[in-house]
């Protein structure tokens, strides 16, 4: 499942008609099906359960590129690096 947050910027990027559902699907990190669903108004609506721990992060999206704060090429926010900072905090 994926979060509310992802479905409102894939429906954001739809309302632009600037890229198409495989571009959009590619930038998201979602499947072209999910896009294509959520266009067509077909999905089923997850926007009304209770809010979890944690819905409030952005899972990395956008093209990978080099991270600096461990230098591997990812999709940016590294994930990596937030739980290592995670653990430290602990």
């Amino acid at each position: 499942m994926i979060g509310p947050a992802i479905v409102d910027e894939i429906n954001r990027l739809l309302d632009e008609k600037r890229l198409s559902q495989r571009r959009i699907s590619l930038r998201v990190g979602v499947s072209r099906g999910t896009v294509n669903a959520i266009a067509r108004g077909t999905r089923p609506d997850y926007g009304t359960r209770r809010k979890q721990p944690g819905d409030e992060f952005l899972p990395p999206t956008g093209l990978p590129e080099r991270c600096p704060g461990c230098g591997a090429m990812v999709r940016m926010p590294c994930l990596a690096c937030r739980v290592r900072a995670i653990k430290q905090r602990q």
